[in-house]
């Protein structure tokens, strides 16, 4: 709109208040032209329909839309609260209403004249035209400009039909929840979903990564048994808008097959111009069974340069269950001149292979439901029930009758025996049910309940600056948030411990350690026992210094940051309209963390900062906001914190390239990476081998991991030089840009995604204990030799590709007890195991870092010449990056 690509003879609208000044031509955004908005010519309330109409003469993904009240060279005061979008795939179709992922229709416009708010279309619209209606839930006079973001659908398919999916458990929907089109009685037709959306779906069908409350939402699935005949496949008939040259088509599919679920045995692929007859020339597709890989892939079928307008592809089942979650098809225009399929020149019986590769199209017709009297639109590919004397045939009504005894009495054993499993894995699964999963959330609850078994008395504990791990702040109390922390800390300081302080140990059982090796630790004071031998005592104590970023990320500290107050802030100021809103990556008490599009960035950074300063595209960058309500405390840490960043310059540490202060909400802008964080990345990959590479699978080499791995030792021996401890040093703390590049962050925490990795205690403070060295979980020590034992814990998460949480065995109580193994030295710690593709020497690394004595442990300046001995000679633009995606634009 703002560029012009659009002629004002495609922006048209229901009504204006005067065309000439305030028309539809009028609706630019930015652009102060004539009365400066469109403005329709009612007043807008709940129940008005106005709507403002482009045409984008042809199929469009649009992933975002932009708006804007009428400023007017300061004289305007009308602008919407809320807008609703409607658009138009194929000329003279239906008009649809946009619905979300959550079901919701309206989005939040604006709350003044000036400001351009972005707002993102997900999951994508894909049509022809749009509009764009006010909603106003007061009645007032509104006026809009808009903007609307997208590219060329390419793959320009306008329908598929095809049966709805199933539900898998009570709590795993496989259903196509965005579908757009007409649903009938199970059937969807003339519309396009979650087939064509660009999400590719998760191996593990079962999480919600997405947190929209629907677990399996990227997929799609049915089940074999479900279907009106065994054996019978499920079939999709898409539409394109054009009749195209197909290359190729690109089936995402599931192959969990630990879960009864598996690529698709054989597809067929048939062709048609005219929609209502096949050429029976189909392509045949053989998909040979992987039982040793179960992860999701793309299967690629090569179409050889078939033309078509519709094509009907049927996929046979292998396993129980079959799962798809994008299909996307290679083609272009076809050139010449083309003719439709005619009938078959004789009559076929039904059960002949041409006559079931004959689809009428849905030709529709209404009828008058007998008991409502209400109109329904009908058609043949619709399932609507008939008479059902109609639908089964003699033969069938005769072995009904026959064997109807029989069948009954099956089904009767069958429930039986299924209902005699079912009450057998319940009552494995009740004794199972402590065990930790990764990814479940865990319970707040009220006090720490801790057993260290060698360990007695009650607790006292050492509180520092009043304050310890077992209590918080009244304020924090009250909180909702549950995922606060402070990822780094000032060196060599003792903060309150999640147990404070271990007691000496008394009488013949309970001599005080005598650590091994001259260095011996700092002897804790002398406090009643912490723990009973053999109950588990409750912890209950009121305060504990806030461990939480102001926007729910870490942040950092320095040695005496006081100092900071007294250097100057060389930081820029980037204009806050240069920043568009993609998604929200996490959110504290005070403020959130966004990932946006900062446009022109490359004209205010500085030379030093390394970039194609030539590509004129917009830079992802996380966005830290501190929120309005945000009090004076809150607003001090957060200056502190671009302060402390500011002064951070390493190629393997996120840096700071901008605020934004002139006005509220401040915010702080750092670098983000192309390939998220390092812990989704790794779940994204496999190690290479032949079997993966024949799978096609994305896999990473040893070289690459070590690669990386040295990248993170560098940033690491960058803030070791600084004397800054991290604390939170994690695969989720990793950022992964092209080729391979690794910057160090601080969001991890604040993502809900991560909660698992936390432990929560008293006031929902949280911890990372599965990655903390045995002193900082017990005494409450931070050092950059604690950080060692954290990067130590970090490769193992990178050569096992983050399959598993560390001790993932053990419940997080006894990963406390673990700890104080180490304390007591009595030589029964548990270690994490070697990772199948870890070397001798580099495990032998990680079981350096894990040493007791922190002075035993490995510098990261020691650590990172060591991983670059490794990994000579290894170049990452020889590495095939692999990123197979599935785009929208």
């Amino acid at each position: 709109m703002q560029s012009g690509e659009i002629p004002d003879s495609a922006i048209t609208a229901s009504s204006s208040y005067e065309d000439s000044s305030v028309g539809p031509k009028n609706a630019r955004i930015r652009t102060e032209k004539n009365g400066g908005a469109w403005c329709p010519k009612p007043v807008i309330a709940r129940d008005t329909y106005e709507y403002l109409q482009i045409d984008l003469s042809q199929l469009t993904v649009i992933t975002m839309v932009e708006i804007q009240g009428r400023f007017g060279n300061g004289q305007g005061q009308e602008f919407t609260e809320e807008f609703l979008l409607e658009y138009q795939r194929e000329d003279g179709g239906e008009w649809m209403r946009f619905k979300n992922k959550r079901g919701e229709e309206r989005f939040e416009g604006n709350d003044n004249t000036y400001l351009a708010e972005l707002r993102e279309v997900e999951p994508p619209i894909i049509a022809k035209r749009i509009r764009f209606i006010p909603y106003c839930r007061n009645p007032r006079t509104v006026c809009m400009r808009v903007e609307i973001y997208g590219c060329k659908w390419e793959d320009n398919v306008v329908s598929y039909s095809m049966r709805q999916g199933e539900k898998r458990a009570a709590d795993v929907d496989l259903f196509d929840f965005t579908y757009d089109g007409i649903i009938l009685n199970n059937y969807l037709f003339d519309g396009l979903g979650q087939l064509t959306d660009g999400e590719v779906g998760e191996t593990n069908f079962r999480l919600d990564p997405q947190d929209l409350g629907i677990k399996g939402y990227e997929w799609v699935g049915w089940r074999n048994d479900s279907l009106d005949q065994e054996g019978q496949p499920v079939e999709i008939i898409f539409k394109f808008e054009s009749i195209r040259n197909f290359s190729s088509v690109i089936i995402n599919s599931n192959n969990y097959f630990s879960k009864e679920v598996r690529v698709f045995r054989m597809a067929m692929i048939y062709f048609s111009t005219g929609g209502e007859f096949y050429q029976p020339n189909a392509i045949k597709f053989d998909f040979v069974r992987d039982t040793l890989v179960e992860y999701a892939r793309p299967v690629m079928i090569r179409l050889n340069n078939r033309i078509g307008r519709f094509i009907k592809l049927q996929l046979f089942f292998d396993a129980r269950w079959l799962l798809i979650s994008e299909i996307q098809f290679i083609s272009e225009l076809a050139k010449g001149s083309f003719t439709v399929e005619s009938p078959p020149p004789t009559t076929l019986s039904p059960s002949t292979p041409a006559q079931r590769h004959v689809v009428n199209p849905p030709v529709f017709d209404f009828e008058v439901d007998k008991d409502s009297g209400a109109r329904v639109e009908i058609g043949p590919d619709t399932h609507v029930p008939l008479n059902e004397e109609h639908l089964v045939p003699e033969e069938k009504k005769s072995f009904e009758d026959k064997y109807i005894g029989i069948i009954i009495g099956t089904l009767s054993a069958l429930i039986l025996l299924l209902s005699l499993i079912v009450l057998i894995v319940i009552l494995r699964y009740r004794r199972r049910k402590q065990n930790n999963n990764r990814r479940n959330l865990k319970p707040c609850v009220d006090h720490v309940t801790m057993n260290l078994n060698d360990l007695q008395s009650s607790i006292n504990g050492k509180i520092l600056n009043g304050n310890m791990y077992n209590g918080v702040p009244s304020d924090d109390m009250d909180s909702d948030r549950e995922f606060d922390s402070r990822d780094y800390a000032i060196p060599d300081v003792t903060k309150s411990a999640l147990v404070v302080a271990l007691p000496p140990l008394r009488g013949a059982l309970h001599t005080p350690v005598r650590p091994n090796g001259t260095n011996a630790l700092d002897k804790p004071p002398t406090y009643d026992a912490l723990y009973a031998a053999s109950d588990v005592v409750s912890t209950h104590v009121p305060n504990i210094s806030s461990l939480q970023g102001v926007s729910g990320n870490s942040i950092y500290s320095v040695p005496n940051a006081d100092l900071l107050l007294t250097i100057d802030l060389s930081v820029v100021e980037f204009p806050r309209g240069n920043l568009r809103f993609i998604e929200v990556l996490g959110e504290g008490q005070f403020g959130e963390v966004h990932l946006c599009e900062a446009v022109n960035i490359a004209d205010y950074l500085p030379e030093d900062y390394f970039m194609n300063r030539n590509a004129n595209r917009p830079v992802l960058v996380a966005v830290k906001m501190l929120r309005k309500n945000a009090d004076d405390k809150a607003r001090a840490d957060f200056q502190k914190e671009i302060r402390i960043m500011s002064q951070l310059k390493d190629p393997n540490i996120v840096r700071v390239l901008g605020v934004c202060t002139m006005e509220e909400p401040l915010c702080m802008i750092v670098e983000y990476m192309k390939y998220g964080d390092l812990n989704q990345f790794l779940l994204e990959h496999v190690p290479e081998s032949p079997v993966a590479q024949a799978a096609n699978a994305k896999m990473l080499s040893y070289g690459c991991l070590i690669y990386m791995a040295t990248q993170i030792a560098s940033g690491m021996k960058y803030l070791e030089s600084l004397n800054m401890v991290h604390r939170d040093l994690a695969t989720r703390n990793c950022l992964v840009g092209t080729n391979f590049t690794i910057k160090i962050s601080d969001f991890g925490m604040s993502r809900s995604l991560y909660s698992a990795d936390y432990y929560r205690i008293e006031g929902r403070a949280v911890l990372p204990i599965r990655w903390m060295a045995w002193e900082s979980i017990l005494l409450g020590k931070f050092t950059t030799k604690s950080d060692v034992w954290s990067f130590a814990v970090t490769l193992w998460e990178i050569l096992t590709f983050a399959r598993d949480q560390p001790l993932d065995g053990l419940l997080d109580e006894q990963v406390i007890e673990n700890a104080g193994h180490y304390y007591r030295n009595d030589n029964k710690q548990v270690y994490l195991p070697h990772p199948p593709i870890c070397p001798k020497e580099i495990y032998d690394l990680m079981r350096e870092c894990w040493k007791r004595q922190e002075s035993e442990r490995p510098s990261f300046r020691e650590v990172h010449m060591f991983l670059q001995r490794k990994n000579m000679g290894y170049n990452p633009k020889d590495e095939k990056m692999n990123q197979i995606k599935v785009p929208v634009c």
